[in-house]
């Protein structure tokens, strides 16, 4: 199998809140990097991970992806933004320039 497509990192995407938990939960999320729901990180496959992941199974979704697909935050964000809805195809401020200069 090649190392590209080995399944070596989690990702985690926290679905559920936790408010009204106890503190040791929330202190496991924010442990993993999480602080708002749907919002998803990527960790390495580690014993301590593996750990925090258990603890907190019923507020979280776990993928097992390979290396290729681990994004950083500014990945994400840039893969979220909306395209921009416009272009600009030219500009008419030299036909109005020359209009205004025609009629003076």
């Amino acid at each position: 199998m090649d190392a590209r497509w080995r399944t070596t990192h989690f990702k985690i995407t926290l679905r559920r809140s936790a408010i009204g938990l106890g503190e040791k939960k929330k202190e496991t999320l924010v442990s993993l990097g999480l602080h708002r729901r749907m919002q998803t990180v990527y960790h390495p496959h580690t014993p301590e991970t593996g750990g925090k992941i258990l603890k907190v199974k019923e507020l979280v979704e776990v993928e097992n992806v390979p290396t290729s697909a681990v994004r950083t935050q500014q990945q994400q964000r840039q893969e979220r933004k909306a395209p921009r809805g416009y272009a600009v195809a030219g500009s008419r401020m030299r036909a109005f320039q020359w209009e205004r200069t025609k009629w003076q």
